[in-house]
């Protein structure tokens, strides 16, 4: 396993409060075998109990509480954009993150302003470097002007944060991926001495895998080899 795959499995260990040993991490291929690996380690943790479900009911419940929704309209295919009010959203959501003690999954970019922000990052990152590479190569200046690149970098990301208030939308189509993501972020402390069963194990890894990696969760699946497929190092 390369170095970002150490990271995820130090992750997945320190969610499920595992060891795997070395020499077992190192038969870790694909998807697949890291499930198998960690749902061996959890031998004597299973449980009937579904988190997901506690969650889910938890969830509601605060909602109605926060923002007076009634539970009886949140179904696990009901968009959480539909939950959450428009207005102060931001705000409101990270503000009902605090008061349920829960890690709540990112706001992000809505459409305009996450094209605006890939356009200056491809405008300063891609326009540094070839500016760079010009006068390097047509005019022998320093290849210290390689750093108008990193300068591009670090724009980017100043720009990035400018936008935080910009993140309001919900990436998360569904109740029930809502609640699924949440319970991957907050796993480690949501009863897991209580045990686990094997899909919602899988679940949670899958969601810390795609998350860690820059993935799409549907870009997850078992037969997935890590390396190869994933182009997780």
């Amino acid at each position: 396993m390369g170095l970002d795959s150490v990271e995820i499995l130090m992750k997945v260990e320190d969610t499920f409060g595992i060891k795997i040993p070395d020499g077992e991490a190192e038969q870790i291929y694909t998807i697949g075998d890291f499930h198998n690996a960690v749902w061996r380690h959890l031998s004597g943790k299973s449980s009937a109990k579904c988190k997901s479900q506690i969650l889910f009911y938890k969830l509601r419940k605060l909602l109605n509480e926060e923002f007076n929704f009634s539970p009886h309209q949140i179904k696990l295919e009901t968009s959480p954009d539909d939950i959450f009010p428009q207005e102060f959203r931001r705000e409101k959501y990270l503000k009902f993150s605090d008061t349920i003690g829960l890690t709540l999954p990112e706001l992000k970019l809505t459409r305009p302003w996450s094209t605006l922000l890939s356009i200056f990052g491809f405008v300063t990152i891609t326009g540094g470097l070839v500016t760079s590479l010009i006068l390097i190569n047509f005019f022998n200046i320093s290849k210290w002007t390689l750093l108008i690149t990193v300068a591009g970098a670090l724009l980017t990301f100043i720009f990035s944060n400018l936008l935080n208030s910009k993140r309001t939308a919900i990436n998360e189509q569904t109740f029930r991926e809502f609640i699924q993501h949440t319970l991957a972020l907050n796993y480690s402390t949501l009863l897991v001495n209580e045990g686990t069963n094997r899909q919602e194990m899988e679940t949670v890894m899958n969601h810390i895998i795609a998350d860690m990696a820059g993935l799409d969760l549907k870009e997850v699946s078992s037969e997935k080899r890590i390396a190869d497929d994933l182009g997780i190092d």
